[in-house]
């Protein structure tokens, strides 16, 4: 019985939150979305994500184009279980990122919806921000396209910057 629980375990060990809206209205729409930690697309996006990270921290530190709700996606870890976080309301100063967790745990019951937490850089799995109604980064989400429907794709697509 454990051999066949296997796979399904490994597919939900490593677990994405596809979309959430960081805004500051508290309104969240998010969806877990199971992923293999060695999905190629997903750790192409993941390794895309953190290339553009100094381009992020560039527009935090200097909005100049009215953009709003920054957020990171945090790879966060308790014994078995690895689960990304969309973490808002960051606080940056002195080389240390504080956030606070924006969606509820599946898995990893450390934390909970609304708690700070410190932000270590190597957890850092994406980012997004807002600017004219447009989606910046979240480039998991897209990895994730292919687990979608085409209406959802479609949606998401609307809702990014550069799809």
């Amino acid at each position: 019985m454990k051999t066949k629980l296997l796979p399904a375990f490994l597919l939900v060990s490593f677990l994405l939150t596809l979309f959430v809206s960081c805004s500051r209205d508290g309104r969240r729409h998010d969806q877990t979305v199971g992923v293999r930690p060695e999905d190629p697309e997903m750790v192409a996006a993941i390794a895309k994500a953190r290339s553009l990270l100094p381009e992020f921290w560039r527009i935090y530190d200097h909005p100049e184009h009215g953009e709003t709700d920054f957020c990171l996606k945090v790879k966060l870890a308790h014994k078995d279980q690895v689960e990304h976080f969309w973490v808002s309301d960051l606080e940056r100063a002195n080389g240390t990122v504080f956030g606070k967790i924006n969606n509820d745990p599946e898995f990893v019951k450390t934390v909970k919806l609304g708690q700070r937490i410190q932000i270590i850089e190597a957890d850092i799995s994406d980012w997004l921000y807002m600017r004219d109604r447009k989606m910046h980064g979240n480039y998991t989400a897209r990895a994730l396209f292919k687990q979608m429907s085409p209406k959802e794709v479609e949606t998401y697509k609307k809702m990014l910057a550069d799809p």
